[in-house]
């Protein structure tokens, strides 16, 4: 799966440079850009009502043509409503009241002039189920310094009317579809409250931005879905994500290259494959991650637990390091910790080289719980670049049967309990 999210970063990072050419701007080359359709709908020009360079306000979707009757498509209305309030000073609100409002993709394009822009969500957005209407992804925020949504509203993709489209599942050709929610290149960024469901691909993805708020936020997809990671993050910084509840497909919430100084808390994560320190590795010229810090979560039946994973044969180094995960309940998870440092999804992992990903200075304190088999601990790391500092204490993780299953290879112990001192002794 991750080979298929790699291709799709790939084929978004064309679409943000083609945009940015368009529009005569420097052209941001990054790794895994989440990326704007190349046009935005007709209609994003000459908003009715739209005060240009007017005193903030607030500026009602009804107020342009909007209609919340989930069958008309109402892009143009969100992007004249959208254009009101970028053009107006201070801090403007864009109200969505209740009802369903049919959506095709929008690019909600910065830089605006006022001081920061608040979406007050209370309505549902249905995702329109159209894939040839995509160029990219479906809602999308760029080049914003100071953006809020909040409110009990729902985004809706509407995956699963797509979702048999892609034969992932049965080992068919995958398929890239659009994302939900994409942030890139935010400045102060809150979304709190809402709910994100089904998404035909990520649920949100927070790429190159800083000063990020992630709270109270329900995301929901089954667990068959085919990657409905729920957060992506990458080439951030300074991110918190707390109390917030996901079950999905995928990753509950997956960390990429180049991240740095988050905080993840208060998160029930379930059905889903973890909360994953990667992939990494993938391209060359990846970014460090360091300073990431994940406490007070649950896991509940998922196939991962707490995991670091980087690809084989990684064209250039890169370090892993300052990672502290602190007080984590497990409920029937198949590999509550696992580092893997030989992850070659698909067999497609350009080779059979050690990684050269370095692994350094990971603290895992009060894990408790249950596994769902054997395997509570798994530290499979590089012979070329071996995992150090990894301190595994106050471990209590208990099997269905039998005793725990612990794996060490390539491991440099910091403090560790005696019976994970043992199996790394031995290997």
């Amino acid at each position: 799966m991750m080979y298929l999210k790699s291709v799709a970063l790939l084929f978004l990072i064309v679409c943000t440079v083609n945009f940015q050419e368009a529009n005569s701007k420097p052209a941001a080359k990054k790794e895994d850009s989440p990326a704007a359709s190349a046009e935005a709908p007709a209609g994003a020009e000459g908003a009715a009502g739209a005060k240009k360079g007017g005193a903030a306000g607030t500026f009602n979707i009804e107020d342009f043509g909007v209609v919340a009757d989930g069958k008309t498509d109402n892009a143009p209305g969100f992007l004249k409503a959208w254009k009101a309030a970028c053009d107006a000073t201070g801090s403007p609100t864009i109200v969505i009241a209740k009802g369903d409002y049919l959506l095709g993709p929008v690019v909600f394009e910065g830089p605006c002039k006022g001081d920061h822009i608040t979406i007050q969500l209370d309505g549902t957005l249905l995702g329109s189920t159209n894939l040839a209407s995509y160029k990219s992804n479906w809602l999308q925020f760029q080049h914003i310094d100071g953006l809020t949504i909040t409110g009990t509203g729902t985004v809706d993709g509407q995956g699963a009317k797509t979702w048999p489209e892609n034969k992932c599942k049965s080992g068919g050709a995958c398929k890239v579809f659009p994302m939900s929610m994409v942030f890139a290149f935010i400045k102060g960024l809150t979304v709190r409250g809402i709910t994100s469901l089904n998404s035909k691909y990520f649920h949100i993805n927070v790429f190159s931005s800083e000063n990020v708020e992630l709270s109270k936020l329900t995301i929901t997809a089954p667990e068959d879905s085919p990657n409905t990671d729920g957060i992506h993050i990458g080439d951030d910084t300074n991110v918190t994500i707390a109390d917030t509840t996901i079950g999905t497909g995928d990753d509950c919430i997956s960390v990429g290259p180049g991240t740095s100084k988050v905080l993840i808390t208060g998160v029930k994560c379930g059905p889903g494959h973890g909360i994953s320190i990667g992939s990494l590795g993938r391209y060359a010229n990846e970014k460090d991650v360091s300073d990431i810090t994940v406490k007070g979560c649950t896991l509940t039946k998922t196939t991962n637990g707490l995991r670091i994973k980087t690809y084989q044969s990684n064209p250039t180094p890169l370090e892993v390091s300052k990672i502290h995960y602190e007080d984590i309940t497990m409920d029937h998870v198949t590999y509550p910790i696992i580092i893997d440092q030989q992850y070659c999804p698909n067999g497609k992992c350009g080779g059979t080289a050690e990684s050269t990903v370095k692994v350094v200075d990971i603290t895992y304190q009060g894990i408790k719980g249950t596994s769902a088999d054997a395997n509570t601990v798994v530290l499979r790391c590089s012979a070329k670049n071996p995992c150090e500092q990894i301190d595994v204490s106050g471990i209590n993780v208990k099997p269905p049967g039998g005793p725990a299953n612990i794996t060490c290879v390539n491991t440099k112990l910091g403090t560790a309990d005696a019976s994970i001192k043992s199996a790394c002794s031995e290997n």
